[in-house]
């Protein structure tokens, strides 16, 4: 069976079961309009959609999609589909809380640990531009982690991008207007894949904490 062969018998199974089962939840968010509580910026390649992670109902969450999950800091120009979409959840929306997920055995971050990502010829000029969103993370984990594993370099440099991502959150206005008006909160989590756990950055003492 070919990939799209896999993928409308899936459709079929879905239609069947999931669909029938939410179609009245589907009918009225149509209906009502979408307010989805919660804005997920996450990973291309988490392997699992946040909606299946977080066994959400349609509607609950307004997802953003990109490789490493990054957001870049305020008036970065080039990239206005996922900046738009950002500001439409907030401003719009009015989401109350932001999640930036980040995930274990990311892509996007093992591109750039990579040789690739410094080479003159490693990649396109498209994706190293967008890789070093996060770049201060690999400098960071190449300089201090040294002596470390590639495994545990890929880790930290997979939290550090989190962290990286929260502060550039804090350079758009309409989101710390909102911050500081209590009706809007922002998280970091990492999703370990293989073990099903979700660690959690805590701003106070910052290191990542078991969110359960």
């Amino acid at each position: 069976m070919s990939d799209i062969s896999k993928l409308i018998s899936g459709f079929r199974i879905f239609k069947a079961t999931t669909f029938s089962k939410q179609k009245d939840i589907i009918h009225h968010l149509l209906e009502q309009g979408q307010k989805p509580s919660t804005l997920v910026i996450s990973c291309a390649d988490i392997r699992l959609s946040p909606a299946e992670i977080f066994a959400a109902n349609p509607g609950d969450l307004y997802v953003i999609n990109n490789i490493g999950g990054f957001i870049p800091k305020y008036g970065t120009s080039g990239i206005a589909g996922i900046l738009s979409a950002l500001e439409y959840a907030v401003t719009d929306l009015e989401v109350q809380n932001i999640i930036v997920l980040g995930h274990a055995k990311c892509d996007g971050i093992k591109m750039m640990m990579s040789e690739k990502f410094v080479s003159e010829r490693g990649m396109s000029e498209a994706m190293k531009t967008w890789l070093s969103v996060a770049s201060e993370a690999r400098n960071m984990v190449k300089k201090q982690l040294a002596d470390k594993t590639p495994d545990e370099q890929q880790s930290a440099c997979e939290h550090e991008s989190i962290i990286i991502t929260l502060r550039n959150l804090l350079t758009y206005p309409y989101i710390n207007k909102r911050i500081d008006q209590n009706k809007l909160g922002i998280f970091g989590w990492h999703f370990d894949v293989e073990n099903g756990e979700i660690m959690a950055f805590n701003p106070d003492t910052r290191f990542f904490e078991p969110i359960i």
